[in-house]
C-alpha cells in the first residue's frame, strides 16, 4: 500500500498533497504530521566524523552561543568542533565553529561538573559511560564519574543541568584558560593570554583573552557571567598546581596558564543548574544576554520553535524513503549553523551597536558557490543580514573578509569572493541592502591591494583578506608563479570581476559594467591551447604562465596540483578542475575545448562513473562540475552524475560526508540535489536535474509557494521525461529566479521515468561573460 510508505515530516498543510496521482487525505497527514515533525528527522551526529567536524552541541540558527562538549581522543586527532565519540570530555564551553578546517577555534567559557577531591596535577574530565544523545537544541553526556550532563542554548548564553547520582560530593570547575587546541597543527594552534574571574557562591563573572587560531588572531576577549540553582558551600581557586581554599577572586596573565574556580556544592545537592551568558563587550552585557527567569526544559522548547519557525516548517517534504526525508533536514540544519549573528557585540572601534554584524565566515571561499545562494531563497532575511554585515564590516574595518573569526579577517584562500556572495543577493533582489555602499566594498577588492600581512604558508602577499596578488592581475592579466596560487587566484579574481559587472549593470554604472566583464574574461590568458595531459587525447587546460608570457612547464600536470595548498599553483583543486570554475562564461570554455562532445567527454573523464576519480566533491571548485552537462543539452548525464555523487561520496551517519562540512556548505550541496536544481552563484540561473523528492513545498518569506513534484520516481525512474514550470510545458535544462522564487512562488512539475530521454531541446544556459 503506497499510503504506508509515505514518510514526510511538515508543520503546516495548507494545500492538497498528490503522490503519483493519489491525493493524500488531510486526515492522515494530520495523523502522520504528530507522529513524525521535522525535529524527529535530523541527526545532529551527521558529519561529526571522518573529517566533516560537524558541530554537534545546542544552538539555534546562526546562534553566537554554541554550547558543546570538548574532548580530548589522541586517536580522533584535533578536535575541530571541540566533539569526538571517544576520548574524555574535558568541559563544556560556549563557543564553537562547525565543519571547520585549518585548525579548531574558541572553545572557551568552559565549565565540569565532577565528583570527589580536586586533584591540581591531574586534568580533570569525564569518562562517558556510552555515546552523548542529541536533539536539536539538547545535548546530553552520560558519564561514569557520578555525574550526567545536559545542556541547552540560547541565543547568547546557555543553561547547563547536571545531575549528581546519589552521596557524592557536587562540584563545578570553572577553567578560565580552557581552550581547544590543535596538537596535530600547532602553528595554528590558539593560545590563552589573560583572564580574570570573581565569584560569591551563587556565580561569577569575568573575562578570557585568546589569540591564534587558523586566521592568527591577535588578542581577542570573550566576557562570561553565570549563576548556579544552588549556593556552593564553598569556593577555591587553582593556579597551576596550586589551591587555595575560599578564594573567590583570581587573574592570571601567564600565557597558557591553567587557572580557574571549583565551586563545592557537598552531598546534599543531586541536581545543580547553571545559566551562562557571553558577550565581547563586556561582563554587564554577558550577564543582560542571559534570561534568568528561563528553565532548563522551557529553554530546550522555545529553541525547538525557534528552529522550527526559521527554519523547518518553511518546508514540507515528502518521499517513500525515510532516509531521504532525514538527509534533507539534517542537512538543511547543517547549512543554519555559521556564520554567527553578532549584532551589537562588535568590539571593534567604531562600531555601533544597532549596526547589523555576523561573525565566524570560516570561509567564504566554501560557502558562496551554493550556500550563500540557499539562504537567498530559503531566508532572504538572512541573507540579507549577511551582505549588510560584510558592508558594515569594509564601511568599519576598510575590508570585507573571506574568513573571519573573533571579530578579525583572515584568511584569504583565494579571490575576494564576498564580492560573489553580494553580486548573488544584488541580483536576486534581497532587501534592505544600501548597494552604493556594497558596491564600494567591492571595488575597494577590486583596485586596491591589501596591507601585507605575513603568512608563513604563502608570504608572497597579504591572505588576510582583499586580492593579495591584485598587481599581476592588473598588469599581466593573470598571475604569475610570483605569487603563491597563481592559478586557482586567476580564476578566482575572473569569476569575483564577473559579480561586479553584474552589480555595476544594475546600478547603471555602464563603464564599470563593460570593464569588470572584459576583466572577468581574463583567465582566457592562462589557457594553454597545446598543453597535454598524459594518457587523454585531447589538449588545452590551464596553466601556470609567467610574465613574459610563456607558460610554466614546471612541475606541471593538469591532473596534479601537488600538495593543493597555500603554496602551490591551485587550492585544494586540480588544474583541471578549475578549468571548469568558470560558470560566467561556459560558451567560451566550450569554444576553447573544441567541441561539444569534447567538453562533456572531459567531465566523464572526471569522475569514476565514467572515468577515474580526479574531480574532488570535498571540495569546493568541483561543486558545479557535475551539473555543466546541461550546457551542451545532456541534461540526462548530469542527473546520472549528481546521482552517483550522492550515492557514492555522501551517506548517512556519523561518517556522511566527504571532506570537511565548511560551515554547511556540503549540506547546501546536497539540499540542492535533492531538490533537483543547483544555483550558478552570482546570477539568476539554476542548471535543473531530477529531484530525489515526491513532493517538496518551500513557504517562501513573501508569502509565495515553491512547490517541487516528481510524478513516477523511483531508484530506476531518475530520467527527465518531461518538465512542467509554472503549469506549461518546459523545454530548457535552467530556469531563471524570478520565474521559480519570485513575487508569485513557482513550481516543478516532473515526470520522470528510467530512459535517458532529451527532452532539453530549447536554449542552453546563459554564458554571461563571452566576448567575442
Amino acid at each position: 500500500m503506497w499510503l504506508n510508505l509515505v514518510v514526510f515530516a511538515t508543520a503546516t498543510l495548507a494545500y492538497p498533497w498528490v503522490v503519483d496521482g493519489n491525493v493524500i487525505p488531510a486526515w492522515l497527514l494530520r495523523h502522520r504530521t504528530s507522529d513524525s515533525s521535522a525535529l524527529d528527522h535530523v541527526d545532529l551526529f551527521y558529519g561529526t566524523e571522518g573529517g566533516g567536524n560537524v558541530f554537534p552541541g545546542a544552538t539555534r540558527p546562526f546562534g553566537m552561543a554554541k554550547v558543546g562538549v570538548d574532548v580530548i581522543d589522541p586517536s580522533f586527532g584535533n578536535s575541530y568542533s571541540g566533539y569526538a565519540p571517544g576520548g574524555v570530555v574535558t568541559g563544556i564551553s560556549m563557543m564553537h565553529e562547525s565543519g571547520t578546517g585549518g585548525a579548531p577555534q574558541y572553545g572557551v567559557v568552559a565549565q565540569l561538573p565532577f565528583t570527589g577531591d580536586f586533584n591540581p596535577h591531574v586534568q580533570t574530565n569525564l569518562s562517558r559511560a556510552h555515546s552523548d544523545s542529541a536533539k536539536v537544541g539538547y545535548y546530553a553526556v552520560n558519564t561514569t564519574n557520578g555525574v550526567d550532563v545536559e545542556f541547552s542554548a540560547g541565543e547568547r548564553f546557555g543553561i547547563l543541568k547536571y545531575n549528581y547520582h546519589d552521596g557524592v560530593d557536587a562540584k563545578v570547575l570553572v577553567n578560565v584558560s580552557h581552550h581547544l587546541t590543535a596538537p596535530q597543527r600547532p602553528w595554528w594552534t590558539q593560545y590563552f593570554v589573560n583572564g580574570s574571574i570573581d565569584a560569591t557562591k551563587s556565580g561569577y563573572h569575568g573575562y578570557t583573552t585568546i589569540k591564534g587560531g587558523w586566521g592568527d588572531q591577535k588578542p581577542w576577549t570573550l566576557y562570561f557571567c553565570a549563576n548556579f540553582s544552588s549556593a556552593a558551600q564553598s569556593v577555591s581557586s587553582f593556579q597551576g598546581t596550586t589551591v587555595e581554599q575560599n578564594r573567590v577572586s583570581i587573574s592570571s596573565t601567564e600565557q597558557d596558564d591553567s587557572f580557574g574556580l571549583v565551586f563545592d556544592f557537598g552531598s546534599r545537592v543531586s541536581e545543580v543548574v547553571s545559566h551562562v551568558g557571553i558577550s565581547f563587550i563586556s561582563r554587564e552585557q554577558a550577564c543582560s544576554n542571559i534570561n534568568h527567569e528561563q528553565d532548563f526544559n522551557s529553554l530546550v522548547s522555545e529553541t525547538q520553535r525557534v528552529w522550527n519557525e526559521e527554519v523547518f516548517d518553511k518546508f514540507e517534504v515528502v518521499s517513500p524513503e525515510p532516509q531521504v526525508v532525514d538527509q534533507f533536514y539534517t542537512n538543511l540544519y547543517g547549512a543554519h549553523l555559521i556564520p554567527s549573528n553578532r549584532t551589537g557585540e562588535n568590539p571593534n572601534p567604531g562600531w555601533k551597536p544597532d549596526q547589523v554584524y555576523y561573525d565566524d565566515f570560516f570561509t567564504i571561499w566554501d560557502t558562496f558557490r551554493c550556500l550563500n545562494p540557499l539562504h537567498n531563497i530559503v531566508s532572504r532575511k538572512r541573507g540579507s543580514e549577511i551582505v549588510q554585515a560584510l558592508t558594515n564590516i569594509y564601511l568599519n574595518e576598510g575590508w570585507t573578509p573571506d574568513g573571519r573569526s573573533a571579530n578579525q579577517n583572515g584568511r584569504t584562500q583565494g579571490g575576494s569572493n564576498s564580492d560573489i556572495v553580494m553580486a548573488d543577493a544584488f541580483v536576486k533582489h534581497i532587501p534592505d541592502v544600501d548597494w552604493e555602499q556594497a558596491y564600494a566594498a567591492m571595488k575597494q577588492n577590486a583596485e586596491v591591494q591589501p596591507p601585507y600581512w605575513y603568512d608563513s604558508f604563502a608570504p608572497d602577499a597579504s591572505t588576510k583578506q582583499g586580492r593579495g596578488a591584485l598587481p599581476d592581475w592588473l598588469q599581466y592579466g593573470y598571475i604569475t608563479r610570483n605569487y603563491t596560487r597563481s592559478v586557482s587566484r586567476t580564476m578566482e579574481y575572473a569569476y569575483d570581476d564577473f559579480a561586479l559587472s553584474q552589480v555595476a549593470k544594475g546600478l547603471g554604472l555602464s563603464d564599470d559594467h563593460a570593464k569588470y566583464l572584459r576583466r572577468s574574461s581574463q583567465w582566457q590568458n592562462i589557457w594553454n591551447k597545446d598543453a597535454q595531459a598524459d594518457g587523454y587525447d585531447y589538449k588545452g587546460f590551464i596553466q601556470p604562465r609567467d610574465a613574459d608570457g610563456s607558460f610554466n612547464y614546471e612541475d606541471y600536470d593538469p591532473m596534479s596540483c601537488g600538495g593543493c595548498y597555500w603554496g602551490n599553483d591551485e587550492y585544494e583543486g586540480k588544474p583541471v578542475e578549475y578549468g571548469f570554475a568558470v560558470p560566467h562564461d561556459i560558451a567560451k570554455l566550450i569554444q576553447l575545448v573544441g567541441s561539444s562532445e569534447t567538453f562533456a567527454k572531459r567531465i566523464d573523464d572526471l569522475y569514476p562513473l565514467h572515468g577515474k576519480k580526479i574531480a574532488d566533491v570535498g571540495n569546493e571548485p568541483s561543486f558545479l562540475t557535475p551539473f555543466l552537462y546541461n550546457f551542451v543539452n545532456e541534461q540526462w548525464k548530469s542527473v546520472e552524475l549528481v546521482r552517483y555523487i550522492m550515492q557514492h561520496d555522501f551517506h548517512f551517519g556519523v561518517k556522511s560526508l566527504p571532506g570537511n562540512s565548511d560551515g554547511g556548505a556540503m549540506q547546501a550541496w546536497v539540499i540542492f540535489s535533492l531538490i533537483g536544481i543547483y544555483p550558478i552563484a552570482g546570477t539568476t540561473t539554476y542548471l535543473i536535474a531530477s529531484p530525489f523528492v515526491n513532493h517538496l513545498k518551500l513557504h517562501l518569506e513573501n508569502g509565495a509557494v515553491f512547490e517541487v513534484s516528481a510524478s513516477g520516481l523511483s531508484s530506476d525512474n531518475i530520467y527527465v521525461q518531461s518538465l512542467k514550470i509554472n503549469g506549461e510545458k518546459w523545454n530548457k535544462n535552467w530556469v531563471d529566479h524570478d520565474t521559480l522564487f519570485g513575487p508569485n512562488g513557482g513550481s516543478m512539475e516532473f515526470v520522470l521515468g528510467s530512459s535517458q530521454v532529451v527532452w532539453d531541446t530549447g536554449s542552453v544556459p546563459p554564458s554571461f561573460g563571452h566576448i567575442n
